[in-house]
């Protein structure tokens, strides 16, 4: 369960949250492994079928050449734990079970399978997904420390400077709460989101807006027109892949479109950060 130690006559609060603490970070934690298993069941199940089919028609050096690739891929294994895992500290069994694995493999693979129905692409689609839920759960496990008394507030070893924060806006799921903090321009650069129990919820808060209230605005480090020249190039820059896709044709031009598109625009993103934050 989410941790939150603190003396009573401490107004001290430390907790800790990992991805088994809660049924809906413990599924999203599940989702790539369940699909990287159904590809290996798919594959397993074709390695089989094809061992099957060399062992009717006696075509034993066939039977050996799959019999030397199924053993290589089982060397494979030593390699999983590290890929699934987020921290090197932690056992990998202590974040998923065998049973679990076992059961979101076959689940996998019936996806898989059902998604070429669709499309033929849908199996790259769906892997392609699945590193979605990964992401999100890649910060597990956090931990965290706030003291109401010194103002402190510290996520991972990192300490927020809560009067520096501009914006506190939060969403509560289940057994947790998710806060995404922004900052006044000027501002060292701190920790924008934070995941922690609903049980500590409310001392951040408190703490936050107490030490924000009294914040004042710290005057923009580059000036009006630095921000017009930053802001035009990071519009042009985002708008190369939508123009490209209308004045290219169909094809490999819509694929050149795409790639510029998905170049230009990330440093064009980041461009437009920039002139807004600095």
């Amino acid at each position: 369960m989410p941790e939150s130690d603190h003396v009573p006559d401490d107004p001290t609060i430390d907790w800790e949250l990992d991805v088994t603490d809660d049924p809906l970070l413990q599924t999203l934690a599940y989702v790539f492994p369940s699909v990287l298993g159904g590809v290996v069941v798919l594959v397993g199940a074709i390695l089989c079928w094809l061992l099957l089919q060399a062992v009717l028609t006696r075509d034993f050096a066939r039977v050996i050449g799959l019999v030397v690739i199924s053993l290589l891929g089982l060397l494979t294994r030593r390699y999983h734990p590290a890929l699934l895992t987020t921290n090197i500290a932690d056992p990998f069994r202590e974040r998923y079970s065998r049973r679990g694995l076992v059961v979101g493999s076959v689940l996998g693979a019936i996806v898989l399978l059902g998604s070429t129905r669709l499309h033929p692409d849908a199996p790259f689609v769906v892997f392609v997904a699945s590193w979605v839920p990964l992401v999100l759960t890649a910060g597990f496990p956090t931990c965290g420390h706030v003291d109401p008394e010194t103002e402190t507030l510290v996520v991972d070893g990192t300490e927020v400077p809560v009067d520096a924060v501009q914006g506190f806006r939060r969403v509560r799921i289940g057994a947790f709460v998710i806060c995404w903090l922004s900052y006044l321009r000027g501002s060292p650069s701190a920790p924008r989101i934070i995941v922690l129990p609903s049980g500590s919820f409310e001392s951040v808060s408190q703490l936050v807006d107490r030490a924000s209230g009294s914040a004042e605005r710290e005057p923009s480090t580059i000036d009006r027109t630095e921000r017009v020249v930053a802001s035009l190039f990071g519009l042009g820059m985002v708008a190369i892949g939508p123009v490209l896709w209308i004045i290219l044709p169909p094809g490999d031009g819509q694929l050149v479109a795409l790639y510029a598109g998905a170049l230009f625009g990330l440093f064009g993103i980041v461009l437009l950060w920039y002139a807004y934050s600095a």
